[in-house]
């Protein structure tokens, strides 16, 4: 059998499993995928309630769709441009750092403390601008629930809850896997997309659990190194930016078109 009826090619969805071995297995619009579900609690047939449900939880995703799809750019440009600012104040930081050692002599030798270094001004206004990348992740947080809510609506396989996802990237270990993974969910087997989600994901943890904390230790020690990791971090940075914002675009479209077909279906 090629599809769920022969000589037909219908649309991705849950279908009724050709092996028999389950009651329902994912058709993923040319083949079928390793994706099966019990007969408990799943009437894949009926399709009134998904559409109504999935048009109204569509319509909230949507209105994040494109400020999201801009902002992840933001919050790239905003790493990339912080890497730079901290090469800049690379003096103030060693000078804090001796500040620090002389601190700690004269309150032991009973003298008076040194002044403090003060940290330059426009150092101090790129802080707050920083700011504004913790307003883009929560802002994104919500738009991925929503597009993981629109995702289970439509009945795409997935391995965790829309609130599980967003609460994964807070949980220490399983953060460098499930937030990817509830990401690709949102995004039906067999898309094209799905592997740029792995590309962005792999690409973020290079950039901030790898590339960022070496870049900051070798500024102060190893200068030449820190140029190079720089280049190379502000390049990582652009490169998640820019594939994010495919994935953000890829997940809007597919929904969008998803909801659409069930319309008209």
């Amino acid at each position: 059998m090629d599809g769920p009826e022969q000589g037909v090619q219908p649309p991705p969805g849950w279908y009724p499993d050709p092996s028999g071995l389950h009651w329902w297995r994912w058709w993923g619009g040319s083949e079928w995928t390793e994706h099966v579900a019990p007969a408990s609690g799943a009437n894949f047939a009926s399709r009134g309630t998904t559409q109504q449900s999935a048009v109204f939880v569509q319509a909230k995703q949507a209105r994040l769709d494109g400020p999201i799809a801009l902002a992840v750019l933001i919050w790239a440009a905003i790493g990339a441009v912080g890497l730079l600012v901290n090469w800049a104040n690379v003096g103030y930081y060693r000078a804090t750092w001796h500040w620090w050692h002389a601190e700690l002599h004269a309150i032991s030798a009973g003298q008076h403390a040194p002044a403090q270094p003060h940290r330059p001004l426009w150092s101090t206004l790129f802080s707050i601008v920083g700011l504004g990348a913790l307003v883009i992740e929560v802002f994104f947080f919500i738009w991925q629930h929503r597009a993981a809510t629109v995702a289970r609506t439509l009945r795409y396989p997935a391995r965790r809850s829309p609130g599980w996802g967003v609460g994964c990237w807070f949980v220490p270990i399983v953060n460098l896997w499930m937030p990817y993974q509830s990401m690709r969910d949102c995004l039906p087997p067999g898309h094209n997309a799905r592997r740029q989600v792995l590309y962005a994901w792999l690409a973020f943890l290079l950039v901030t659990i790898l590339l960022v904390p070496a870049t900051i230790v070798t500024m102060v020690g190893v200068p030449a190194v820190a140029v190079v990791l720089i280049v190379v971090s502000v390049g990582a940075y652009a490169f998640v930016g820019l594939i994010a914002r495919r994935v953000v675009r890829a997940i809007a479209t597919d929904h969008s078109d998803a909801v659409a077909a069930l319309g008209g279906s």
